[in-house]
Parts: C-alpha cells; structure tokens; sequence
C-alpha cells in the first residue's frame, strides 16, 4: 500500500459524518503534504524551545525554515480553495497524528525503575508497532492479591491479555504502585493533606506514563485503562478528573460503596465495562444504573467466565474494545468536578466557581453543554460556575455565522475569527493532534438580573 493510500484510510474515519458539515477542500495528498509540514514544525519548534546556548542558534534556523515552509503552503491552499480552518475533515486530516517519533524497537514486557520524576514501570511494545502510525494504548493498574498487597505488573499481565489479540496490536503500560498508595477511600478535603495524596495518586496512575507516550506513539483517542482489584475506585474517579485522556475503562472488581460518593457526570458518554462475580453483581448493577443515567448503555456488564482476574474473558472484552474510541468533539460535554484543580472535558473548561468541598450537595459546580449545529447554537445549564471557556470548530456550530450561547436561559450572540496561530497553540499544549479548535469563547454566567447580552467575550 502506498504511503499517501494508507494516509487516506488512516484519517477517513476521522472525518466529520453528516450534511451540515462541510466536505473537506482538499485532495488527500494535499492534506498529507501539509500534515508533514506542520509535522516537521512543531518537531523543529519543540527542539528549539528544548535547545540551550550554542545549539539554540542552530535550531532557532531550523525552527524558522519549517515554520516558513508551513505557512507558505497553507496560504498558497487558502488561497486557491479557500478558508481550511472552517474545513473539519481537512482539519482533522492535517492535526491529527503531528507529532514525529523516532523509530523504536519493539519490546518484550520489561520492567523500568524509577528515575527522576518518572516511576518504576512496565512496558510492552508489540513487533506490529510502526513509529509512524499512532497505536491503540492500554493502562493496566494491577489489582491486589488477597494480602492486600500490589501485584506484580508482569504477573497481572499473564493472567489477564498475554498471548491475546491485543497484546500483538496494542502497547501496555502498567504503572507499578506503590505499596502505602489507598485507591479505594475516598479523599476527605476537610483533612489536612488530602489534596497532595490525591496528587500523588495521580502520579501513580499516570506519572510514567508521560515517558511512554513521549516516546511511543499512541493513539490519543484509543487510550484505556484497566483495573484490576482495589483500583477500580480510583480509576473510576480519575476518570473523572480526566475525562478527555480516556476513550473508556474496564473495571474488573467494580466497589459501589467505594464510589457512592462520586460524582459520575462527567464520564457521560465514556464506554466502561464492568466484569462481574457473584460477589461483584451487585456492585455492577448498581453502577451501571448511575452511568446509564448520564448515557444510556454507556456501560457494559461482562458475565465472568472464570475466576478473577478473568484470563478467560479477553475475546469478549476485545469485541467490546473493537469499538470503544473517545470522540473529542461530542455535542454533549458535562462538568461535573470531583475535586477543585480539575475542571476541563474535551472542549468545556470551567474557569472560575463556588469550591466543591464547601458547597451544598444541590449547589455544588455543575456545567452542562450541549451544542446544536443546525440551529447554530450552544445550550448552557450551570450551576455554582462563575465563569467558563468553550473550544469550538466548525463541527460544533458553523463559524461563519453568528452563533448564540445560552446560559441559564439567557442568551448572547457572538461572531469570531478563526486563528490558526492559537489552533496550533492548543494541539502543542495538549499535546494532542485531534485536540483542533480555531476559536476560543469565553464568558462569566449572567446573574439572574443581567441583561441577556452581558458576560460574553468571543475570541
């Protein structure tokens, strides 16, 4: 297959489906020739940010050609066929998959200690991996014995997908935790301390992981964790804070009580399997009824066809995960934090509200946002939020028109600029080539006596 026949089928599904979205402007291989562009430089912009005293000089030239040559054929294509901003399917096509990786060996699953920042941790790298082509990545949170005690990463993943369909086409991360890390309780902020443990669960969950996917390249909308025994709490609940990182979760020892507390709203939408026991059913049910309550059938329970940690279950987990993949620019986004430093869901960030832990349960920050295209506008429901940030491309509303914002039932109408600077901004940030907004709108929540008009900025 050649390279530009394997381009095309790689971003087709990425393309917008439905009448109300404009087709893309450009022929495939001028989308894969501008897609190398920006590939080279944000690779050339990210080494001249990295570079120090003499070397910086060197990449500062390089930086600066990459760039020139970038914006050179994107004006030229602009020109010809017009705005490619407004084009999701062109934008999508050129954003996606951006960031350039050296060519690795594949690996066999090898434990890596801690160093620096980084955590100790797992990692198996199949021989089908391409440096080229992102790939399909699996977190997998080992779960406990009946000691209580952590299991070992490499034993964990022989008894769960060694040997399986996914272990020949997807890379495994597994973090190693620590052996005092409580992923069950929920965290008291009322208590001293609470925050930083929440921080450091965090880095558990997710610290190494930053060195895998800086130097692999995984697919950023198939990411999934899998938890095993006396984690799936925290999943669950990282999840949460997290919602954007995670195309969906499997839970393999789900605790109901553990997360009676939690706040799922969130996840709405996210796929989440759910294996269940005779000790565990009741558990499942009752979880499912509250994620189903956000999205009908976002969750799945899997019957158990042998003992945990379920080895014999991996043909029926992968056909669930045959389609499990995170949609980035879903109409529906909610807000529902579990903890005040974390309050951003694909397109939707709060930016300022009340504090979760001295709210009210009936007046804790909730922001729901829904947009319509056809009707060009944006439905906001919020609660305990002063002020918020939207992320929009023309998937969402059509930015060559006015589209409205209505907050609470008040509405403002806004017309805005695409900016390609800020677009490429937001993907090197996230570091993320779906993550692909040209225009950012922002506004406080009008008070009940505010004129529809106030609060809103659009930039």
């Amino acid at each position: 297959m050649s390279l530009l026949a394997a381009f095309s089928l790689t971003f087709l599904s990425f393309a917008p489906q439905g009448q109300d979205v404009p087709p893309a402007l450009l022929a495939p291989a001028e989308q894969k020739s501008l897609h190398d562009k920006l590939a080279e430089y944000i690779k050339s912009w990210t080494e001249y940010d990295e570079a120090t005293d003499k070397a910086r000089d060197k990449a500062a030239k390089a930086y600066n050609k990459a760039k020139e040559a970038f914006q050179k054929e994107w004006e030229g294509k602009v020109a010809k066929k017009g705005d490619l901003l407004k084009s999701t399917a062109d934008m999508q096509a050129i954003f996606t998959n951006c960031f350039l990786y050296e060519k690795k060996q594949p690996l066999t699953l090898r434990k890596f200690d801690a160093k620096a920042q980084i955590g100790a941790h797992f990692l198996m790298v199949p021989p089908t991996y391409k440096s080229e082509k992102p790939m399909r990545t699996m977190i997998l949170v080992p779960g406990q014995d009946d000691a209580g005690a952590w299991v070992d990463g490499q034993r964990y993943f022989e008894a769960t997908w060694d040997k399986s369909a996914t272990a020949g086409d997807s890379i495994f991360h597994i973090p190693v935790v620590g052996k005092d890390i409580d992923f069950t309780t929920m965290p008291d902020y009322s208590k001293t301390g609470a925050e930083e443990a929440e921080k450091q669960r965090n880095g558990e969950l997710l610290g190494s992981f930053g060195e895998t996917s800086r130097n692999f390249n995984f697919d950023r909308s198939r990411v999934i964790v899998d938890a095993g025994k006396g984690a799936c709490s925290f999943v669950l609940r990282a999840a949460t804070h997290f919602p954007t990182m995670f195309a969906g979760l499997i839970l393999r020892h789900p605790d109901a009580a553990a997360t009676a507390d939690l706040r799922l709203g969130s996840l709405n939408g996210m796929p989440i399997l759910l294996i269940a026991t005779a000790e565990t059913e009741a558990a499942c049910t009752k979880l499912k009824e509250r994620l189903d309550a956000q999205t009908k059938d976002s969750c799945t329970i899997l019957k158990a066809p042998d003992a945990y940690p379920f080895k014999g279950a991996a043909a029926d987990i992968e056909k669930w995960l045959a389609n499990v993949k995170r949609d980035v620019n879903k109409k529906r986004v909610v807000l529902e934090p579990n903890d005040d430093r974390y309050k951003k869901a694909h397109w939707v960030a709060i930016t300022t509200m009340d504090s979760i832990h001295t709210s009210v349960a009936d007046k804790r920050p909730r922001l729901e946002v829904e947009a319509d295209r056809a009707s060009n506008r944006i439905t906001v429901k919020s609660v305990g939020v002063e002020s918020f940030t939207l992320l929009l491309n023309d998937s969402l509303v059509d930015l060559d028109k006015e589209f409205t914002v209505v907050v609470n039932d008040k509405a403002m109408s806004r017309k805005s600029a695409r900016d390609l600077n800020k677009t490429i901004a937001f993907v090197r940030q996230r570091f993320d080539g779906e993550y692909v907004f040209p225009v950012e709108f922002s506004t406080k929540v009008p008070k009940p006596e505010d004129k529809p008009s106030d609060g809103g900025t659009g930039k």
